[in-house]
């Protein structure tokens, strides 16, 4: 085999999610594509002293149905989360790292935030006892690769190892990072994730800056979000495997999609800030268009980054119409399950789930994103489209932007 590899020649052949929308593939897949609002109360800590109470919270993971308690008791929830994905994507893909060279299996983690959870933990101890009472145990979970080094270990793959933290394109990373290892013949197998969690002292920060919508409810309450008023907290974990389309044909894989290309750029946006207009999008969606060999017009699918948040809707909705037109329908998944740094994973889960089973995800004019006044939001669902082809757009505060073209495989 070459040392180089067609970089459009990327099967996706599992997927493991454990998300607010759903735990495992299945129960995500019949949410996402009925537009399930997951957006809850938060009853895992204390938020009556806070502007928000709400957040796109995981319920019902139950780590000790994919893990023995030896392997999890010390892990924290973002590791159980993202192990658990990982336990799914290699069951879906009929993957044994026990019959595989494990040193050409890679592990590649996006996370914004990490373990934030057992940060605070560990402050808090050297605060409460000093630094000789500090608990060492907290220690190990508070490095952001901490849930790569877990998957690592809980399977034995000795394979390339690395996480990305770039704010909420960070899972974007990943796979971009994934797709050079295969293509460049580096591994044979690429287990690509993306994870964060909700805690309080990360919760409470969001609050403290005004980043997240300002929603006080009750657990019965119906929760209204407001159009530039800021994005949903979310949390989750997602894992995708992605091989040589070569390798996937040879072994009678089922192959979800294709990833046809892949872009990231970056912009002048401050700290904490989106980019006015958000130019650099437009760059990522021409440059991935071009990369794919695509006209505007072949794209049936587009799953966008909007988050509520003013900057990043408008400025998303101006470079969609630039390039597609101002009759395009879009599907903002994060305004379901809520905004996190390891989201872009669950995102292309969903594209890649609607391309296998030829049923298109839920959607929203193009106009819904720089409309402020429409309430309740409107989503078209189908039953049933061609979907070929499907775009995902990403865009982070800070200043960059990815678009990633997805494809239908021939063999499905």
């Amino acid at each position: 085999m070459d040392n180089k590899v067609n970089i459009s020649d990327i099967a996706i052949t599992g997927i493991g999610v454990i998300s607010a929308l759903g735990i495992g593939k299945d129960a995500f897949w019949k949410n996402c594509k009925s537009a399930k609002n997951a957006i809850s109360q938060i009853d895992t800590f204390d938020t009556s002293s806070l502007r928000s109470n709400v957040a796109g919270c995981v319920s019902g993971f139950y780590p000790k149905q994919y893990m023995p308690a030896m392997a999890y008791r010390r892990m924290s929830n973002i590791s159980r989360m993202a192990v658990a994905a990982s336990v799914e994507a290699l069951k879906d893909c009929t993957l044994s790292p026990k019959n595989t060279d494990k040193d050409r299996i890679a592990i590649i983690m996006g996370t914004a935030d990490g373990c934030s959870s057992h940060v605070e933990k560990f402050y808090m101890s050297l605060l409460q006892d000093g630094p000789r009472g500090t608990q060492p145990f907290y220690f190990p979970e508070t490095v952001p690769n901490a849930p790569a080094s877990h998957i690592a270990m809980f399977h034995g793959i000795t394979g390339p190892n690395s996480t990305f933290s770039q704010n909420m394109i960070s899972a974007e990373n990943a796979i971009l990072f994934a797709r050079n290892l295969l293509a460049l013949n580096q591994a044979d197998i690429v287990m690509v994730g993306g994870a964060d969690e909700i805690s309080a002292m990360q919760y409470i920060c969001y609050d403290s800056l005004h980043g997240i919508q300002k929603v006080k409810t009750k657990a019965s309450d119906d929760i209204s979000p407001v159009h530039g008023n800021g994005f949903f907290l979310g949390e989750g974990a997602g894992m995708l495997i992605m091989e040589r389309l070569e390798s996937a044909k040879k072994r009678n894989a089922k192959i979800y999609g294709l990833l046809k290309s892949g872009i990231i750029t970056s912009g002048k946006g401050a700290i904490g800030k989106y980019e006015p207009d958000i130019t650099h999008l437009s760059r990522a969606m021409s440059h991935a268009l071009s990369e794919a060999g695509m006209k505007p017009s072949d794209i049936d699918q587009f799953n966008v980054s909007a988050n509520y948040c003013k900057e990043l809707d408008q400025g998303e909705y101006t470079q969609l119409k630039k390039i597609f037109g101002s009759s395009i329908k879009v599907t903002p998944i994060k305004y379901l399950m809520g905004e996190f740094g390891g989201a872009g994973i669950i995102r292309a889960a969903a594209s890649l789930l609607s391309l296998y089973h030829q049923i298109s995800l839920p959607t929203v004019h193009l106009e819904t994103l720089k409309d402020k006044t429409r309430q309740p939001l409107e989503w078209n669902i189908h039953s049933s489209n061609e979907v070929k082809t499907a775009l995902m757009t990403s865009s982070t505060f800070g200043g960059s932007s990815s678009c990633f073209v997805f494809t239908k495989s021939e063999n499905e």
